[in-house]
C-alpha cells in the first residue's frame, strides 16, 4: 500500500525552476518580491534561527498534462506557506508537501509562485534545512481513492479482534487488491487508473457494510490548536495562522462536508492584519457554516492565575469580536489545553451566556483518573455548565480506526450517551487536519467495525449531548489538574507583571469613570481596550504559566512595560483632573489619598515629599483636624496611617508638628505593636509570634517561622517549566541560609522595620520585616537576588499552632477548601495548589492567613503553610528567573474566628495600596475634601470593579459575595444615579433594580456575582 502511494498517485514528474533569498525579517509578499533571488537546486541548504527563506518557483506545465489534475511538490523542511497571485493558499510542511496547482490543465501554462519558509519546525526546533523535490506532476484521482480505500481497511485491521471473521476477510481481499497493480514496470496513467478501478471494485463490498444500528456517534470537528506563543515567539504565531488557516480553506474547497473549529479572536485579529484576503475567505466560510469561530475567550487563557475580572474581559472582548466580525455567538468555552479550572468558572460562564465547556486536559492527571467524560460541572455558587471531555483524550487525533474504537470503549457515559466529540488535526504548533484525515472521515462515516463519524459543528454536537444530559453525573468544585504544578511559579516576573497590571487597571477604570461623571472630558476607552488586549494576550496558557521560550518573555516584558507606561500616564492624568476639582485648601502640603476598595480603610499612605521638609517632625492633618504622625523611611519616602472612606478619597495636609504616639518596638531581638510580638533568635530567625489581643502563640514551641527552604527540583519528564514532582520534598538542599546582617532601619510611630540579609546557596535575600501602627499584620517585604542555580525550588514556610484537616485558598470571586492531609490519591495529588492573594488555616475560633502580592503556588500540609517563591527550570526557557532580582511581599495575618474575619479584605489591602497624590496647587474646589463614592453595608460583599460601561456612558459596578454565605447588602452612592439595571457579565441588560435615595439593596447567595449598570 505504501508503494502505491509513493509511486502511483503522482506520476510524470517535471522539475520546477527555483530561486531563493534569505532574510531575518518577516516580510509581506509585496516586500518579498523585491528581494534578490538566486537560482537553487534540489538539496539546497538554508536557514538560521527564526530566519526566513523566500523561494520563487517557476512552473512550466508540459503539453502532455492536457486535461489532467496537476500538483506541485515542494519540501523546504521548515514551516512554509505558498503564495499564488499574491494570496496565501496553503502551507507546505513535513506532512503536507503537495499543492493542487491545476484542476484541469490546458498544457503549456507558466505559473509563478512564492513560498515563505521559516527555518523552524512546528515545535520551534532549529536545524539547517534542506530543500527537496521542486516538481510538478499529474495526479491520478482513481489511484488516490484506491489508496485510501486500502489504507482505511488496513487501519481497521488494527481495531478488530484477531479472531474476528471480518478481519480475516479484509486481510484476504486487501492482498488480492494490492496484487492488481504492476510494480515492476512504469505503467501508463491509463493502465494505472484501470488497475485502481479494478482494485476498488474488489474492496467495494467490504466498504459497503454499514455500522451497527447501535454504533456510537462521534461528532468530528477539524481543529488546529495554535499556541499563541510557546516554543516560538508571537511573530511566528502570526505566520502559523496564515499556514493553518490557508490549509483549512483549501481543504474546504476540496471537501465541502468538512467542518473546522478555531478559537481565539487574537489569532483572527493577527490574520486580519497580516493576511486580509485570507481573513475575508474565512468570513465567507463562517457564513457557509463550514468554519466555526468557537471559544468565547480572547485567547485560551490560563484559568488558575488570571484574575476574576480578567476572565470576564476575556469573555467580553472575545465574544464581542466573534459577534461583530462573524455574526457568531459562541456557546462553549473551548479550552482543550489549559492547566486547571477554578470552581468559580461555571458561574462566570453562565452569567456570560455560556452553557457548555470542553477540555481534554484532565486526561493528563498524574495520580487519579477523572471519573467522567460528559457531566454537569457545578461551581462554588451552584451554577452548572454542561461539560464534555472528549474520550479520545487528545485535541489532535488522526482518525485511525484503532483510536476511534478505543475512544468509544473508553467513554465513561456510554451507558447513557450515544455521542462524543472528536477533535482531529495537528495541533499546538498549528497545521490542522490534512487530506488523509478527511478521506478517512468519508469512509468511516458509516462503516462496520468503527463508530459512526459525522462532521458536526460544536453547536449541533452539544445540542445532541444536551438531549441526553438529564442523567449525567455532577462534579462539584474545581477541576484540579494533577500535573503542571510548576506553572503557578515559573517565570515569576511575568506573574508579578500580571498581578500589577490587573491592579493598575482596576484603579484606572474606577477613577477614570468617576472623573468622567464629575464632568472631565476624557475618553480613554480606545486606549483601555488596547491595554486590556495586551494583558489578556499575555494570559495565554503558555505565557502566563511560564512555559515558553526566552524570546516569548522578551516580547512579553516589553508588552507589560507598554501596559504600565500607558496606564500610569492615564492614571496620573485622571488623578490630576480629579484633584483639580477637590477642595485642597488648608495649611501645609496637601496630599489627596484615594481608596479604590469598597470599605473604609485604615492603612499606610506612602508619599514623596519635597526635600525642604527633611529632618522635620511632621504630622498629617485630616479634614476634621485630627492629626497623625508622619514618619520618614530609610528609603526616603514618608508614611502615615490614614483612615480613607470606601471607594473614595480624603485630603490631608502635611505640616510640621507633633502628636503623642507610642513608637513601634524594633530591636535586635524583637518587634512589637499593639497586636503582635515577634521574637528573633541569634541567627535572625523568627522563633515566636505572639498574638497579644487573642493571647495565642502563633507558631509551635521550638519551631521557626518565615523559614526559607531550598529544594532540588528535578522532574521525571522534560516538563521542567511545567512540573513540580512530589519527590522534591525528599531532597532539601538548604534551610534558612546564612545570616549576613540584621539591623533595625526604622522604629517610629508609623512602623518598625527590621532588615535582614542572608544568603541561601548562590542567592541573596534582603528582607524588610514590617509592623505598622495598629495593624494586625506582619509584612515581609522581600527582594531576592536569584543566582545562577538550576533545578532548585525556593519556598518560605510558617509552622502554625493550628489543627485543621482543611485549609482555605482564594480563587477568582471566592475561595475553595482543600485537604491538609494525604488520605487519598486525590489528596496526595494536591501537594501543590494554586491560589491568588491568600491561603488560610483556621480552627473554628482562630486562624492565620498567609497573604501575598504576586505569588500563586501554595502548599499546606498538616499545620505548615508554605508559599512557593521561585523556581529555576532549564526548559523551555534557558534563563527562566535566574540571575535576576525578584520582589514579593507576603504577610502573616492572625485573626479570631475563621477566614471570614478580615482575611479577604486584608489580602486586598496589601495588593491594592492607597494612592497618594500631591496636587500642583490648592483650591477650594467643587468637591469636598473627603468623599465616599460607593459604600456597602455588608462585610461579606466586595465591589470588584467599577468602570465605564462598554457601550454607553453608564457606570458598571460588579460585586460578589466573598465568604460563601447569604447576605443582604445595601449599596450606597454619593453619585446622582437615576436608574439601576442588573446585567449579565457581558453587560447585557436583564432587569431593573429599585433605587431609593441613592441606595440599592441587593440579596446575595453564596459567592454570587452581580453586575449593576447605573445611569446618571
Amino acid at each position: 500500500i505504501k508503494e502505491i502511494a509513493e509511486r502511483f498517485i503522482w506520476t510524470n514528474s517535471v522539475a520546477v525552476e527555483v530561486s531563493a533569498a534569505q532574510t531575518l525579517r518577516h516580510l509581506d509578499i509585496s516586500e518579498a518580491k523585491k528581494l534578490k533571488y538566486h537560482p537553487v537546486k534540489d538539496g539546497y541548504v538554508w536557514g538560521q534561527p527564526w530566519g526566513t527563506a523566500w523561494f520563487r518557483l517557476h512552473c512550466k506545465v508540459p503539453r502532455s498534462f492536457h486535461g489532467e489534475i496537476v500538483y506541485l511538490h515542494f519540501q523546504t523542511e521548515g514551516e512554509a506557506i505558498l503564495f499564488r497571485d499574491g494570496v496565501p493558499v496553503q502551507a507546505l510542511d513535513h506532512g503536507r508537501a503537495e499543492y493542487r496547482l491545476l484542476e484541469k490543465a490546458r498544457g503549456g501554462e507558466e505559473i509563478e509562485l512564492y513560498v515563505e519558509a521559516g527555518a523552524n519546525s512546528a515545535f520551534g526546533k532549529f536545524n539547517r534545512r534542506t530543500m527537496h523535490e521542486p516538481k510538478i506532476s499529474v495526479f491520478n484521482q482513481e489511484v488516490w481513492e484506491c489508496f485510501w480505500d486500502m489504507r482505511t481497511l488496513a487501519d481497521l485491521l488494527d481495531a478488530l479482534e484477531p479472531d474476528n471473521p471480518r478481519r480475516a476477510r479484509i486481510l484476504y481481499m486487501l492482498n488480492k487488491a494490492v496484487d492488481q497493480f504492476d510494480y515492476c514496470g512504469e505503467p501508463s496513467r491509463e493502465k494505472l487508473r484501470a488497475q485502481a478501478k479494478t482494485a476498488r471494485q474488489m474492496l467495494k463490498e467490504l466498504l459497503s457494510h454499514k455500522a451497527e444500528p447501535s454504533a456510537p456517534v462521534m461528532a468530528c470537528m477539524g481543529h488546529a490548536h495554535i499556541d499563541v506563543a510557546w516554543l516560538w515567539p508571537l511573530s511566528e504565531t502570526i505566520r502559523k495562522c496564515g499556514r493553518t488557516f490557508s490549509n483549512a480553506l483549501e481543504l474546504m474547497r476540496l471537501y465541502p462536508e468538512y467542518k473546522f473549529v478555531q478559537s481565539q479572536p487574537q489569532l483572527y485579529e493577527f490574520t486580519r492584519e497580516r493576511y486580509p484576503s485570507l481573513y475575508q475567505r474565512i468570513k465567507e466560510m463562517v457564513r457557509k457554516k463550514q468554519w466555526f469561530p468557537e471559544g468565547c475567550m480572547w485567547v485560551e487563557a490560563d484559568c488558575n492565575l488570571s484574575g476574576g475580572e480578567s476572565l470576564i474581559r476575556q469573555l467580553i472582548l472575545g465574544m464581542r469580536f466573534m459577534k461583530e466580525e462573524f455574526n457568531y455567538t459562541p456557546e462553549c468555552l473551548w479550552l482543550p489545553d489549559v492547566f486547571g479550572y477554578p470552581a468559580s468558572l461555571p458561574q462566570i460562564l453562565r452569567r456570560s451566556g455560556i452553557t457548555k465547556f470542553l477540555t481534554i486536559k484532565l486526561s493528563w492527571n498524574q495520580f487519579t483518573t477523572f471519573p467522567f467524560h460528559s457531566f454537569w460541572w457545578e461551581g462554588i455558587d451552584g451554577s452548572r455548565v454542561l461539560a464534555h471531555f472528549p474520550p479520545m483524550n487528545n485535541y489532535g487525533t488522526d482518525l485511525t480506526a484503532k483510536n476511534l474504537v478505543s475512544a468509544a470503549r473508553r467513554y465513561r457515559e456510554k451507558d447513557r450517551s450515544t455521542i462524543q466529540a472528536v477533535l482531529f488535526g495537528y495541533g499546538d504548533g498549528g497545521g490542522g487536519p490534512n487530506a488523509g484525515m478527511l478521506e478517512r472521515l468519508r469512509r468511516y462515516r458509516n462503516l462496520e467495525g468503527v463508530p459512526k463519524l459525522i462532521p458536526m459543528s460544536p453547536h449541533d454536537f452539544f445540542r445532541q449531548l444536551e438531549q441526553e444530559s438529564h442523567n449525567f453525573p455532577v462534579w462539584v468544585g474545581e477541576l484540579y489538574l494533577e500535573f503542571h504544578r510548576g506553572t503557578y511559579t515559573t517565570q515569576a516576573l511575568n506573574k508579578r507583571f500580571n498581578r500589577k497590571a490587573e491592579i493598575t487597571l482596576h484603579n484606572l477604570e474606577l477613577l477614570s469613570a468617576i472623573a468622567q461623571i464629575m464632568g472631565e472630558k476624557m475618553d480613554i476607552s480606545s486606549e483601555l481596550n488596547s491595554v486590556w488586549k495586551l494583558v489578556l494576550l499575555n494570559q495565554f496558557h503558555d505565557i502566563l504559566p511560564g512555559s515558553s521560550i526566552d524570546e516569548v518573555y522578551r516580547d512579553s516584558h516589553a508588552q507589560y512595560q507598554q501596559v504600565f507606561k500607558i496606564t500610569e500616564r492615564l492614571l496620573n492624568s485622571t488623578i490630576r483632573r480629579l484633584c483639580s476639582r477637590i477642595n485642597t485648601s488648608g495649611d501645609g502640603i496637601p496630599v489627596a489619598v484615594f481608596n479604590t476598595l469598597s470599605w473604609d480603610r485604615n492603612s499606610c499612605v506612602t508619599v514623596q515629599l519635597p526635600k525642604n521638609v527633611r529632618n522635620k517632625k511632621l504630622i498629617a492633618v485630616a479634614p476634621d483636624k485630627t492629626a497623625v504622625p508622619v514618619q520618614r523611611g530609610y528609603d526616603g519616602f514618608y508614611r502615615f496611617i490614614a483612615g480613607i472612606p470606601s471607594a473614595g478619597y480624603k485630603v490631608f495636609h502635611i505640616k510640621t508638628g507633633e502628636v503623642s504616639s507610642i513608637p513601634i518596638t524594633a530591636d535586635s531581638r524583637k518587634m512589637e505593636n499593639e497586636h503582635v510580638l515577634v521574637n528573633f533568635d541569634a541567627a535572625g530567625r523568627i522563633k515566636q509570634i505572639y498574638d497579644k489581643t487573642s493571647d495565642r502563640e502563633i507558631i509551635p514551641q521550638n519551631a521557626i517561622a518565615n523559614q526559607f527552604l531550598l529544594y532540588e527540583d528535578k522532574t521525571v519528564t522534560r516538563g521542567e517549566a511545567w512540573d513540580i514532582d512530589l519527590f522534591y520534598m525528599d531532597k532539601l538542599l538548604e534551610a534558612d541560609g546564612k545570616l549576613l546582617s540584621f539591623r533595625v532601619v526604622e522604629a517610629g510611630p508609623v512602623r518598625g522595620v527590621v532588615q535582614i540579609k542572608r544568603t541561601i546557596s548562590k542567592s541573596t535575600i534582603i528582607q524588610n520585616i514590617i509592623l505598622y501602627k495598629n495593624i494586625k499584620r506582619i509584612d515581609f517585604e522581600t527582594e531576592i537576588h536569584w543566582g545562577p542555580e538550576k533545578d532548585v525550588l525556593l519556598k518560605v514556610a510558617f509552622p502554625l499552632n493550628i489543627r485543621s484537616n482543611t485549609a482555605r485558598y482564594e480563587i477568582q470571586f471566592g475561595n475553595v477548601e482543600r485537604p491538609t492531609h494525604q488520605n487519598t490519591l486525590r489528596d496526595l495529588a494536591m501537594f501543590e495548589v494554586p491560589a491568588h492573594k491568600w491561603a488560610d488555616l483556621s480552627e473554628p475560633d482562630y486562624g492565620v492567613a498567609l497573604l501575598n502580592d504576586c505569588k500563586y503556588g501554595y502548599d499546606i500540609r498538616r499545620n505548615v503553610i508554605r508559599l512557593t517563591l521561585l523556581r529555576a527550570p532549564r526548559y523551555p526557557a534557558k534563563t527562566a528567573d535566574v540571575n535576576r532580582i525578584h520582589k514579593v511581599t507576603y504577610s502573616i495575618f492572625p485573626h479570631k474566628g475563621n477566614f471570614t474575619n478580615g482575611v479577604v479584605r486584608m489580602a486586598y489591602d496589601i495588593n491594592i495600596p492607597l494612592i497618594a497624590h500631591i496636587p500642583t496647587r490648592t483650591q477650594k474646589g467643587l468637591m469636598s475634601s473627603s468623599e465616599s463614592w460607593f459604600s456597602l453595608s455588608s462585610e461579606h460583599v466586595i465591589i470588584e470593579t467599577i468602570k465605564k460601561a462598554e457601550n454607553d456612558d453608564s457606570i458598571i459596578v460588579r460585586l460578589y459575595e466573598a465568604h460563601g454565605c447569604h447576605a443582604t447588602c445595601t449599596l450606597k452612592t454619593s453619585l446622582p444615579i437615576k436608574h439601576a439595571i442588573e446585567t449579565n457579565l457581558l453587560e447585557q441588560e436583564e432587569r431593573k433594580i429599585p433605587v431609593r435615595e441613592r441606595k440599592i439593596t441587593l440579596e446575595f447567595s453564596p459567592f454570587q456575582i452581580r453586575t449593576l449598570k447605573l445611569t446618571l
